[in-house]
């Protein structure tokens, strides 16, 4: 698959993994995604529990943001889905909301980098002074991936959660 042009982190070891937008044709796809990870990845992911199989409300805002979402592919079932969002109750600064989440046997393999950077790129295309990356403080996956790719982003503790804002363009 060929890179994006706004992708500016080469795939790595997920070339074989089409990213494309999401659809609401997706719905199916995306809750057996769902219903098929970890406790774990789908704590981390929504910082609370999640039903089996999840709930229709969880899942349409995951396909109809206010901003854009994407899925990735393989074997003709989604493994991956990333979104950005403008974030409610965000200062003066138009902020845009990035998420991710990766199935677990497609975890560390750089498709949430790709993914998270995809999203990244088209918030700020779309006007978002700045990206916020809400972490729990327990995901250290996630949080070695923020701290690699935005080193000198801000972070901000709340409870069990941190807070990363970075400034665009990126």
């Amino acid at each position: 698959m060929p890179a994006s042009p706004l992708l500016d982190v080469a795939p790595r070891r997920t070339e074989a993994f089409p990213i494309r937008r999401a659809t609401g044709g997706d719905l199916g796809k995306l809750s057996e995604m769902l219903d098929g990870l970890s406790e774990l990845s789908l704590y981390f992911r929504f910082q609370t529990s999640v039903g089996h199989p999840p709930r229709r409300s969880l899942i349409e805002p995951l396909l109809h943001p206010n901003g854009q979402s994407w899925v990735a592919e393989h074997d003709n079932r989604l493994i991956a889905h990333a979104m950005w969002a403008w974030a409610h109750g965000a200062p003066a600064t138009p902020t845009a909301e990035l998420a991710a989440i990766v199935a677990d046997p497609y975890q560390g393999r750089g498709l949430g980098l790709r993914l998270l950077t995809l999203a990244a790129a088209h918030a700020t295309a779309a006007g978002a002074a700045q990206l916020l990356l809400v972490v729990s403080s327990a995901n250290d996956r996630t949080l070695r991936l923020i701290r690699r790719r935005w080193p000198t982003a801000p972070a901000e503790r709340d409870g069990a959660l941190i807070n990363f804002t970075v400034p665009t363009p990126i």
